[in-house]
């Protein structure tokens, strides 16, 4: 099997691959964009893309990727405890080069410090970069594992803010995403909305759940593009392993659907 992640080798995604598929061919891309288009082309199986951190919050391209490209669906979770790291060079560190969720998981670590963050497309690829090019107080946050990899020696390890900082990544597939009532217990399902424009069809919208004990684990908006101040509206919900429970959560989600102005279910898969 191939599975595509965004990244270079030895990013956390390249990790999260490897605790999915063992022994399968990771294949990193540069952008969450080029990992998409090389699923829908078929050139991968499968993707593994991390759509939130415990502290940093949702990583919102991926979200909506999701919902603008369409045939695709998400079929398991999973999530990986990410330690950073600060690799490069022994000496004083004025810069740190990574990628931008990872900079905002340490932010309380580098202003203590005065450690100037600067973005990088991946953790892996400021390892790599800080290896090749050795520039003079220059570091990366990154993993254990790019440092091995790369050569560089850690110079604090743990830098992230929150001791129990965690990434959940789901897993994208070709194919129609499965319904609540198609599922196994002890599941989560992923979607997208936007309410009708009305008052009270937010509070409408979420009551669909609360009636029928429904527990939402997630729910974040996004401005919609060419439509200023209205919003898309990114939900996860659970479905537990008691009897009827996935009948319930069926009828919410058709009650949303029918309350909704748009709606876009991304999948039923087992929580992790």
């Amino acid at each position: 099997m191939k599975i595509a992640y965004q990244g270079e080798p030895g990013a956390y995604s390249d990790e999260a691959v490897a605790a999915l598929f063992p022994g399968a061919e990771a294949v990193g891309y540069a952008t969450f964009r080029l990992t998409f288009e090389a699923l829908e082309m078929g050139a991968v199986d499968s993707a593994v893309l991390p759509v939130e951190n415990s502290s940093a919050g949702v990583v919102q391209e991926v979200s909506d990727l999701l919902w603008e490209l369409p045939g695709l669906r998400v079929v398991r979770e999973h999530v990986l405890p990410v330690q950073h790291c600060l690799l490069g060079w022994p000496g004083p560190v004025e810069r740190a080069l990574s990628h931008p969720q990872a900079l905002a998981q340490c932010t309380r670590y580098l202003h203590a410090r005065q450690i100037r963050p600067v973005a990088f497309h991946d953790t892996a690829g400021a390892a790599r970069a800080v290896a090749e090019q050795r520039q003079p107080g220059t570091a990366a946050i990154a993993s254990r594992a790019a440092a091995k990899r790369y050569g560089l020696y850690v110079l604090a390890e743990s830098i992230q803010d929150d001791s129990e900082n965690r990434t959940r990544f789901v897993v994208v597939e070709r194919g129609s995403p499965t319904r609540p009532r198609d599922g196994v217990a002890a599941s989560k399902c992923s979607l997208a909305f936007v309410a009708a424009h009305r008052p009270g069809s937010l509070a409408h919208a979420l009551d669909c759940f609360a009636r029928r004990n429904v527990n939402l684990t997630r729910l974040d908006s996004r401005p919609m593009l060419g439509r200023p101040f209205e919003y898309r509206f990114y939900l996860d919900f659970s479905i537990n392993g008691e009897a009827g429970a996935p009948a319930a959560a069926e009828a919410a989600l058709s009650d949303l659907e029918e309350a909704s102005a748009e709606i876009k279910l991304f999948g039923t898969y087992p929580s992790a």
